[in-house]
């Protein structure tokens, strides 16, 4: 599973100089690395530079437009698809660093800031150091360091940033808002993945994933996302089938099974 790593941020507050020297030094330490940059403000993002026959079938009728040239592949979905739907195209990741998504709240961040007070802005209880502009000067560093995170000048400590991004970093949680409702905390120990989130940024936890997601003998998805299962709906769901399909022909011995629907 990718550990995810989010740079957020004001604008110029140097997020994306993080990112272009931190993608770098992970991809020399031997990682597969992709990034999501969040686009607030744009409506769609033009299509890539090419011949006048591919722009062609690029127009609004097709609501998927892939351009394969040489070296590359470019693929555009004519439609907003949320972050947990993005991730199923990364697959073999070991590293998504993202810019932007700051008002996520279930994987670590690095904040970005001009100034100690920007920073603060942004420190959530998920920030694993602050870099940006505001390490650029010797009074705003000293401010930031009031709020006890880690700084780093990514002009000569992106390494630094690096082992902690290595060492901090975590897969993203699923942000299961009822998943205290059966008991009093969740299967991790905490009432909610913004919580468990937290406790893995702190120290507090050693968890770097949910602990649902380590139930791979039986999984779910729906529109393509996996949805994480508690031991007793797991056993309810799993069994009603198995009771199902062994009454089928020549389901007699089931090792594994696979239903797909789509909706008519």
């Amino acid at each position: 599973m990718p550990k995810f790593v989010a740079v957020v941020g004001a604008k110029h507050s140097g997020k994306t100089v993080i990112i272009q020297q931190l993608v770098p030094v992970l991809k020399r330490r031997g990682y597969h690395v992709a990034t999501i940059k969040e686009m607030k403000s744009a409506k769609t993002k033009a299509a890539p530079k090419t011949s006048k026959d591919t722009l062609k079938q690029s127009e609004p009728d097709a609501e998927i437009f892939v351009a394969s040239p040489l070296n590359e592949t470019t693929l555009i979905l004519k439609k907003k698809i949320s972050l947990k739907e993005i991730v199923p195209f990364l697959n073999g990741m070991d590293y998504i660093v993202l810019e932007g998504f700051d008002k996520e709240k279930v994987f670590a961040k690095i904040i970005a800031a001009k100034a100690a007070r920007e920073a603060a802005s942004f420190s959530d209880g998920l920030a694993i150091a602050i870099s940006g502009r505001v390490t650029e000067t010797k009074q705003e560093t000293q401010k930031a360091s009031a709020l006890q995170i880690p700084l780093f000048n990514i002009k000569n400590q992106a390494e630094e940033l690096a082992n902690v991004v290595e060492e901090k970093a975590f897969s993203m949680l699923p942000n299961l808002l009822d998943c205290a409702k059966c008991h009093p905390v969740g299967e991790c120990g905490f009432p909610t993945c913004y919580d468990n989130a937290k406790a893995i940024v702190s120290g507090k936890s050693k968890a770097r994933c949910c602990p649902l997601s380590h139930k791979e003998k039986f999984c779910i998805e729906v529109n393509g996302v996996k949805v994480p299962l508690k031991n007793f709906p797991e056993a309810i769901i799993q069994n009603m089938l198995l009771g199902m399909l062994s009454s089928l022909h020549e389901t007699e011995d089931i090792e594994s099974f696979k239903i797909e629907m789509n909706k008519p």
